[in-house]
C-alpha cells in the first residue's frame, strides 16, 4: 500500500472546505486541523458512537443536526468534526457547551467557535468523505453507498 500523508490530506480537505478534522490512530488522536478555534470540541460528547462506527466511511447526525464524518483505513480513521447545515441557536449551542464540559467562562468563545463554523450541506460533506476514502482505501464510492450511524 502507498505511504499516506493524512496529515497533508487532513490540512488540505480542512483549508477547503472550513471545517475540523482530526486523525486517529487506534483511538488517539493524532492530528487535528481546524481554521475554528474552539476551547473543547464537541467530539467527546459523542466519541463512543463515533468509535464504534464499524463501516470503514460513514456519518453520524447529533440531535442537533451536527455531523461528524468518518474514514477507517485500518489502525487510522478520519473524523470531520463537527460539520453543519443548518444554525443553530445560541441556546443551543450553550446546552452543547454543557454537554460537552465547557467551562462558564469559556462558554461564550465556544459558541462564537461554533458559529464560526461555515454551513456546509450534508452532500459536500458526503463528497469529501468520499474523496477521503478513494485516498485511503483506493475504493470509489458514491453518496449512496455511505453509511449512517443512527443513535435512535
Amino acid at each position: 500500500m502507498k505511504n499516506i500523508d493524512y496529515a497533508y490530506i487532513c490540512t488540505t480537505i480542512g483549508n477547503l472546505a472550513s471545517i475540523p478534522i482530526r486523525i486517529f490512530k487506534d483511538e488517539e488522536r493524532i492530528f487535528y486541523h481546524s481554521l475554528v478555534s474552539l476551547p473543547k470540541g464537541p467530539m467527546n460528547t459523542y466519541r463512543t458512537e463515533i468509535f464504534s462506527f464499524r463501516s470503514h466511511i460513514g456519518y453520524f447526525i447529533t440531535p442537533s443536526f451536527h455531523y461528524y464524518g468518518i474514514v477507517t483505513s485500518g489502525e487510522y480513521r478520519m473524523v470531520i468534526v463537527p460539520s453543519i447545515q443548518i444554525r443553530v441557536n445560541d441556546g443551543e449551542l450553550k446546552k452543547l457547551a454543557f454537554e460537552c464540559d465547557v467551562s462558564a467562562e469559556d462558554t461564550d468563545d465556544f459558541v462564537a467557535g461554533m458559529r464560526s463554523i461555515i454551513l456546509l450541506p450534508l452532500n459536500s460533506v458526503l463528497q469529501i468523505l468520499c474523496t477521503m476514502n478513494y485516498i485511503m482505501n483506493e475504493e470509489k464510492l458514491g453518496i449512496k453507498d455511505i453509511t449512517i450511524l443512527d443513535a435512535e
